[in-house]
């Protein structure tokens, strides 16, 4: 049987050494990269208390972090907060009126519908070619009947009647006068017809889109008002106006 040996290494203790060794090393490297920091515009110290772990019961350090600022900064900031105070009281008294303007539903019917194109090309000409003809027809009845009665008088008096050849000859004559003249009125109709109806159609568009732009800056303005001092309080939120300068100040202290 081997005797034990009374120089065995002591790893117990070893280890308890480099435990303690680890920590001092790890407090004074916490220590070193806790210095203070000063600047123009504010300052960050750190501070140290004693403190019971809760999780272990061990009483270790415990470190704390204060950020100040400058006496310059410091009355900047007291001047910001208190216009960012103001702002807030200014946006609270406006919700009566936002309530007032918003409170209710949109009346979308004082604004009627949209007017649309009502437009038949084919019945828009015809009406208008058949309005064309009717003009012309106004003066061409009443002077075919005026010639047809004095050319009957005039071949009365020649002593021709209906049935004669020289009566039919000259009556058949006048009849196709006639009809040309009115198949010309016809075909004039035609073209005044297609250029009037396009007067109209262009007329109709013109008022409608004129209408329709009306009742969309109706629409713009009725909307613009129902929200503007929605708007208003917005642009006067503190919480924004905060956040803003919060940014500004903590960047600028540390």
């Amino acid at each position: 049987m081997g005797k034990k040996s009374a120089d065995a290494p002591d790893t117990i203790g070893a280890a308890k050494e480099e435990g303690r060794q680890s920590r001092e090393t790890a407090r004074d490297t916490t220590y070193a990269d806790r210095a203070d920091q000063y600047n123009p515009f504010g300052s960050l110290t750190h501070g140290q208390e004693s403190y019971i772990d809760p999780a272990t019961g061990q009483r270790v350090t415990k470190w704390t972090q204060a950020q100040g600022l400058s006496p310059e900064m410091q009355g900047l900031m007291d001047q910001q907060m208190g216009m960012l105070s103001q702002k807030g009281d200014i946006q609270a008294g406006m919700m009566n009126r936002i309530s007032n303007e918003m409170g209710s539903a949109p009346d979308w019917a004082q604004f009627g519908e949209a007017q649309g194109l009502d437009y038949d090309p084919t019945q828009l000409r015809q009406s208008a070619e058949d309005a064309m003809y009717g003009r012309a027809t106004s003066r061409l009845d009443p002077q075919y009947q005026q010639q047809e009665q004095a050319m009957e008088i005039k071949l009365r008096n020649q002593g021709l009647r209906a049935g004669d050849e020289a009566y039919d000859a000259a009556m058949g004559n006048f009849g196709r006068a006639k009809n040309d003249a009115y198949e010309q009125a016809r075909m004039g109709a035609v073209g005044e017809g297609r250029s009037e109806a396009g007067q109209l159609w262009n007329q109709q568009l013109q008022g409608t889109d004129y209408a329709n732009a009306l009742r969309d800056k109706k629409l713009d303005e009725y909307l613009g008002k129902r929200k503007f001092s929605l708007g208003e309080a917005q642009a006067l939120d503190p919480l924004a106006d905060t956040g803003r300068m919060v940014d500004t100040f903590s960047g600028g202290g540390a």
